[in-house]
C-alpha cells in the first residue's frame, strides 16, 4: 500500500504543479486556446493522447477480450483518419480557424451554417463527449477503488476533484502539458506490463485471426476510426491551438503511428487476460489484467498509471464541451458578451464535472455509452465533409442532423448498438442531406453558406 500512495501522490503532484506553473500571467487566449503557439512534440502528444485514453482502452480491450486481436482494426481505422486530415483538409481547417477566431468546433461551423445550425452541432458534441467524459470517470473510480479499497463512488467523486484541480488553474494550456506527461505514462504503462506478460502464456494462435470479429464489425470499426478523426471536436481544438501548418502536419503524421502501436502492445494485456480469466465480464478485462496478472510493485505502479490514463482524456473532454456553451453564450447573446470567458468556462467545467460523477455513479455500461457516442460522431460527418466542397443547405443540413440523431436513439432505445449497427447512422445521414438538399433547393429555400 507504500508504494500505491507513494506513485499516487507522485501523479497528483506533478498535474497540480503543472497547472499552477501555467496559470501564471495567463491570457485569455492562453486560458481558451493556448494562445494558438502549440509546436513540436507536444502537437503529436496531446493529439494522441486524446485517443488513447480510458474510454478506448476499456472498450478496446473488451472486444480484444471477446474476439482477439482483430479488434484493432479500430486503431487500424484511426491511423486512416489521422492520414486523411493531415492530407486534405488539416490545413483548410487551421487557416479558415485562424481567419475566424474560432475557439471550438461548433463556433467553427456556427460562422459557415448560421445559429441554428450552430446550436445543433452544439447539442451534439456536448451531449457526444459529455458521455464520453462518464465513461471515464467509471473507468477511473472503478481503478480507484481497486487500488485504495476506497467506496466507488467516492472514488468517482476524488476523479472530478483531481481533473479540476489544475484544470480550474491554466485551462486549455494545462491540458496541453498534462497530455505530454500522459502520453509518457501510456508508453512507460504498456511496455512496462506486455514485456512482463509477454510469454506468461500460451495465447492459441485463433486469437490472432484478423477477420474473427467479421467483415460487418470490421466495416464499423474502420468507420468509427476513420471518421472519428474526421468529426472529434477536441482534435478540431487541437489544431486551432497549433503554432502553424508544419507542427499541425507532423503532429497529425506522427499520431499516425503512435496509437497503432501503442494498441498492438496493449493487446497483450487482453489476450493474456482472457486466457488467465476466461469467464470475467468483457469490460472488466482491462482492470482484471492491471490488478491480477502482475506482481507485487509492478501491480501498484501499473495500477496507479492506469489510473493517470482513465484520466487522461477526460481534463480535454471537460475543458471542451465548457468552452463551446462560453462560446455559445458569448456569441448568441448579449448579456455574456462582455463575460470573461476564463470565467465562464470555470463555472461549466465545474458544473459538467459534478453531473457527470453524479451520473456514472449510478450508471455504468460503458460499452453502450461508448458505442452511442461513436454514432453520433458519424452523424456530422457528411456534413462536415460536403462542407469542403458544396453550398450547403442551411434547412438541409438542419434537418439532417435530426434524422441521424433520431436513428441513435432507435438503436439505443432497442439495445441494438454494436460496431456494425453503428455504422447505419453514416448512410441515413448522407441520404438524408442528399435528399433534403435536394428537396429544399426545388422549394426555393436555397438558404446558403460560402463554400470553403
Amino acid at each position: 500500500m507504500s508504494l500505491t500512495i507513494l506513485f499516487f501522490s507522485a501523479y497528483i503532484a506533478v498535474v497540480v504543479i503543472i497547472g499552477l506553473i501555467y496559470s501564471r500571467k495567463e491570457t485569455e487566449e492562453d486560458f481558451m486556446i493556448a494562445d494558438r503557439k502549440v509546436a513540436g512534440i507536444q502537437v503529436a502528444a496531446t493529439m494522441s493522447a486524446g485517443f488513447f485514453d480510458g474510454a478506448v482502452l476499456s472498450i478496446y480491450l473488451a472486444y480484444i477480450y471477446q474476439y482477439g486481436i482483430s479488434a484493432a482494426w479500430l486503431f487500424v481505422g484511426l491511423a486512416l483518419g489521422f492520414l486523411l486530415l493531415r492530407g486534405k483538409y488539416a490545413n483548410i481547417i487551421k487557416q479558415k480557424a485562424d481567419e475566424m477566431k474560432a475557439y471550438t468546433m461548433a463556433e467553427y461551423f456556427y460562422r459557415i451554417f448560421g445559429k441554428k445550425n450552430g446550436l445543433m452541432f452544439s447539442f451534439i458534441l456536448v451531449l457526444q463527449y459529455f458521455l464520453l467524459l462518464i465513461v471515464n470517470l467509471v473507468i477511473a473510480g472503478k481503478v480507484l477503488a481497486l487500488i485504495f479499497g476506497i467506496s466507488y463512488p467516492l472514488s468517482v467523486i476524488i476523479g472530478g476533484v483531481v481533473i479540476l484541480s489544475y484544470l480550474l488553474l491554466a485551462g486549455f494550456k494545462a491540458v496541453i502539458k498534462t497530455d505530454f506527461f500522459q502520453l509518457m505514462i501510456m508508453f512507460v504503462m504498456s511496455l512496462t506490463v506486455a514485456i512482463f506478460l509477454f510469454g506468461k502464456t500460451h495465447i492459441p494462435a485463433s486469437e490472432f485471426n484478423p477477420v474473427a470479429i467479421g467483415y460487418g464489425n470490421i466495416v464499423g470499426f474502420l468507420l468509427l476510426g476513420s471518421i472519428g478523426i474526421m468529426v472529434a471536436p477536441d482534435l478540431w481544438q487541437r489544431i486551432f491551438a497549433a503554432r502553424d501548418e508544419t507542427n499541425l502536419k507532423r503532429g497529425l503524421g506522427y499520431s499516425a503511428i503512435i496509437l497503432p502501436l501503442l494498441a498492438i502492445i496493449i493487446s497483450i494485456v487482453g489476450l493474456t487476460t482472457k486466457q488467465f480469466f476466461p469467464h470475467i465480464v468483457p469490460e472488466d478485462a482491462l482492470i482484471t489484467g492491471f490488478s491480477k496478472l502482475l506482481p507485487m510493485g509492478l501491480k501498484e505502479f501499473g495500477m496507479v498509471l492506469l489510473y493517470a490514463v482513465a484520466l487522461s482524456s477526460s481534463d480535454t473532454i471537460t475543458f471542451m464541451v465548457s468552452s463551446i456553451i462560453t462560446r455559445d453564450l458569448k456569441n448568441y447573446t448579449a448579456k455574456f458578451s462582455e463575460e470573461s470567458m476564463k470565467k465562464l468556462t470555470r463555472f461549466f467545467m465545474l458544473l459538467f464535472v459534478a453531473i457527470g460523477v453524479a451520473i456514472g455513479i449510478y450508471y455504468q455500461n460503458i460499452i453502450a455509452l461508448g458505442l452511442s457516442l461513436g454514432s453520433l460522431s458519424l452523424s456530422l460527418f457528411p456534413i462536415i465533409l460536403g462542407s469542403f466542397y458544396w453550398n450547403l443547405n442551411k434547412q438541409a443540413v438542419f434537418w439532417s442532423l435530426i434524422l441521424a440523431i433520431l436513428s441513435v436513439v432507435v438503436l439505443f432505445a432497442g439495445n441494438a448498438l454494436n460496431p456494425q449497427n453503428t455504422a447505419v447512422v453514416l448512410p441515413v445521414a448522407i441520404v438524408a442531406l442528399f435528399v433534403l438538399q435536394k428537396f429544399f433547393k426545388k422549394r426555393g429555400l436555397s438558404t446558403k453558406v460560402a463554400n470553403l
